[in-house]
């Protein structure tokens, strides 16, 4: 069956979702479009309250007489606008490259697979399964769409499937875990000439620069990246307490083991005067617990399959460095995907841009995989 991607209407639909404002937990106007577009090609559309956020988009191709087989999943939120941008973070071409907020993370991978379902919808009747898409809110926060979406049920029997995230064209077989604590440094106040006060940033900073390190001893992997270091802001006076927000991604084991580890190095940190209270920051939905799709498995061998398909070369095969809503997937309900988006750069920062060849290759990449599944 020859069916084939249209990639000006590809492009103009990138555009279109990029000029929509989606930052997380207000993603109302761009789930109001993807209403509107998907009711024109789907089976069924419907609009999933997230307290808290905009709503998740459900999109149902294919009869309610048959059994639901494959998840298309992307996020549509996007991180706040940082300054400093060149290009117009509403959407700007400039030859191969589209620039905008959201244009690598993730709305490319919205649009790939909007186009390819507006393919598929063209013969969605020959279907042997129902396919659903789902575009969920604020997964630049707290992943609560994608947690309510896998809390419902509404993905009973999904076993195919693809999570779009930018991962340079290469497939994702899983992804790290992340933990964020929150460390409380009390120290002693007193007048900012006493040398008798134990300045609490200053003790802040010991430890920061000793947690920073831990990723680099043998056998740990992963990253530790400090979020913050906040304190009263006294005016003479040496801060008795202050506040250290550290993050750490890791790639296998329990978070309870993690959390133990981590917290067992920090209190190992040499020429450390002050007292810690560490524990972890407090959020609405589960830390995200680290996981793998089996290469063997029918949902990485169907995308593995497709993909060489379509670009004629084997994929580079890795684990998602950060945590993503397939985390969660797999940690709520059950269904452990592969994650694949398209090439592009500056991701959660100014000027993101994303190649739109890589875009209209990863379409054809979905298409493929949902036909070679669902119909061929």
């Amino acid at each position: 069956m020859d069916l084939k991607i249209n990639s000006d209407r590809l492009r103009d639909l990138l555009l279109e979702i990029i000029s929509i404002k989606s930052f997380f937990s207000r993603e109302v106007e761009l789930a109001d479009f993807l209403i509107s577009e998907l009711a024109k090609i789907a089976d069924k559309v419907e609009r999933q309250p997230v307290e808290g956020c905009g709503g998740n988009v459900i999109a149902y191709f294919g009869s309610e007489d048959k059994p639901l087989k494959y998840l298309l999943m992307c996020h549509m939120d996007t991180v706040e606008l940082f300054e400093g941008w060149s290009r117009n973070p509403w959407g700007e071409v400039d030859g191969d490259i589209v620039y905008g907020i959201g244009a690598f993370d993730s709305k490319s991978s919205l649009a790939a697979m909007i186009e390819a379902l507006r393919v598929v919808s063209d013969v969605k009747d020959e279907l042997k399964g129902r396919i659903i898409l789902a575009a969920v809110c604020d997964e630049e926060g707290y992943s609560r769409g994608t947690y309510q979406l896998a809390k419902s049920g509404k993905l009973k029997g999904v076993e195919l499937g693809v999570v779009g995230e930018p991962t340079q064209m290469k497939i994702m077989k899983g992804a790290y875990g992340r933990l964020v604590f929150d460390i409380t440094v009390k120290g002693r106040a007193a007048v900012g000439t006493e040398r008798r006060g134990i300045n609490a940033v200053v003790e802040a900073c010991k430890l920061v620069l000793w947690a920073v390190k831990y990723s680099s001893k043998p056998k740990v992997k992963g990253s530790v990246a400090p979020l913050a270091i906040r304190s009263q802001e006294f005016i003479v006076t040496h801060p008795e307490r202050c506040l250290i927000r550290m993050d750490r991604h890791y790639p296998s084991g329990s978070d309870e083991e993690e959390k133990r580890r981590f917290v067992s190095y920090l209190k190992k940190a040499p020429d450390f005067r002050a007292n810690t209270e560490i524990r972890l920051m407090q959020r609405p939905t589960p830390y995200a617990a680290p996981y793998q799709v089996p290469e063997n498995s029918p949902a990485f061998l169907s995308l593995k399959k497709a993909y060489i398909e379509v670009l004629g070369r084997e994929p580079e095969v890795e684990l998602y460095h950060t945590v993503s809503d397939a985390n969660y997937l797999h940690q709520i309900g059950n269904i452990s995907l592969p994650i694949l988006g398209p090439r592009g750069g500056n991701q959660h920062s100014r000027d993101e841009y994303v190649l739109f060849d890589s875009v209209q290759d990863l379409c054809k990449v979905y298409l493929k995989a949902i036909t070679s599944t669902l119909l061929e």
